[in-house]
């Protein structure tokens, strides 16, 4: 009982201590606080909250760290590809005050001070309360897809090193690359198509040429980030188009003629996005992977028996064989990212592609993908200029 009343004389002679003189020396505040703290059952955070206050105003010695805060939104977690469920995240930092001096910046997420978890604008403002200026914090903030620890000496509002401004000015807000993506990609390509063309053309077979300007290329693509603005993904896209005829050789009455051509490439992306704006991203990137030609060719009557089929397999102008040629594949492009909505954007890209020939001619492709050389076949090249745009799905 005499504990008690002791405990209830010490906080009642505090309190009119700070009621009757506002300038109190700070170290005898400090002598009091010590002085209930050595008494079992109090709380530290709510004496620390009494004593930053004076007469209903902020203390002298109240922890001040110069940031512009507010509660993180899941888009602009998104944004920042930021997987967690907590944090406060920082919009703005007063020049030459300690968030400053400590290199805090706009966007980054604030997670934890002194192993209390930052929950949301609130909780910080309820720890913030707990501190004084002096004291030395350990944060944990996430930034760049990585969290990362840092400890910093709070300052005071009064203290001229804490950058006390009538104006204070943010920094510079840090661009974000984005969070990545997908689409369907639409590619226009430039590639040289006279070996083709010289084949599908010869008067025996008589089939239009393919134009070497920019054959439409169809796909997929996509890529995430791995950090530091460098996002890893993979494309494929392709080509095929078939062609039929009625032969019109006096040696096959009947028959008619069918080729299909195709051409895919694709492979691993890698891409260093470069913000301009909050909308725009530009990205220079390489793909690595393959490429082929391929063409397939029926020659057929479709006349055929159950019981004359080993006649017509061995001893009939019934042919069907598929040609292929493959290439190691290098593609340096550039990208222009336009954000209309968060989800939404409009993407363009321009690159040269460049294939690395696997073998210099050309093989025909058995049923277990066996390969058969032809004979005499040129060295085609795969390779020219690349164009696409289209939609963008993420950012």
């Amino acid at each position: 009982m005499k504990k008690i009343s002791l405990i209830l004389v010490l906080i009642l002679g505090l309190s009119s201590l700070l009621l009757a003189d506002t300038d109190t020396d700070t170290e005898e505040l400090e002598d009091a606080r010590h002085i209930i703290m050595e008494l079992k059952g109090l709380d530290d955070i709510n004496t620390k909250v009494v004593i930053n206050q004076q007469n209903g105003k902020e203390a002298p010695d109240a922890a001040y760290f110069g940031l512009y805060m507010e509660d993180l939104t899941f888009p602009k977690a998104q944004e920042l590809n930021y997987k967690g469920n907590h944090g406060v995240l920082v919009t703005g930092v007063v020049r030459e005050s300690p968030a400053w001096n400590y290199r805090l910046q706009e966007d980054d997420i604030i997670l934890s001070i002194n192993n209390r978890e930052v929950t949301n604008f609130a909780t910080f403002e309820k720890i913030q309360k707990t501190l004084r200026a002096g004291d030395v914090v350990t944060i944990i903030v996430f930034r760049d897809g990585m969290q990362d620890s840092l400890d910093l000496t709070v300052g005071s509002r009064g203290d001229k090193s804490s950058g006390t401004s009538t104006t204070p000015k943010s920094t510079r807000k840090k661009l974000s690359p984005g969070y990545g993506g997908g689409t369907w990609i639409p590619m226009w390509v430039q590639m040289d198509m006279d070996d083709i063309n010289g084949l599908i053309s010869n008067p025996a077979l008589g089939f239009r040429e393919y134009k070497d300007e920019f054959l439409l290329q169809q796909g997929l693509g996509g890529k995430f980030p791995v950090g530091k603005g460098y996002f890893l993904g993979g494309q494929i896209t392709w080509y095929n188009d078939s062609k039929r005829k009625n032969s019109t050789s006096s040696e096959n009455p009947g028959y008619h003629l069918w080729m299909q051509y195709g051409s895919t490439m694709g492979g691993v992306t890698l891409d260093k996005r470069i913000p301009i704006t909050k909308n725009i991203v530009t990205s220079l990137g390489l793909l690595v992977g393959g490429a082929n030609h391929e063409l397939e060719f029926v020659n057929t009557n479709a006349a055929y028996n159950w019981n004359d089929l080993p006649g017509t397999i061995t001893g009939s102008n019934n042919t069907h064989f598929k040609i292929s040629k493959g290439y190691l594949l290098a593609q340096p492009r550039a990208e222009l990212l336009v954000r209309f909505t968060p989800w939404l954007g409009l993407r363009a890209e321009g690159g040269y592609m460049y294939g690395v020939n696997l073998r210099e001619d050309w093989r025909v492709i058995g049923m277990g993908e066996e390969q058969y050389e032809v004979v005499d076949s040129p060295n085609t090249k795969y390779e020219g200029i690349t164009f696409s745009i289209g939609p963008w799905f993420g950012f």
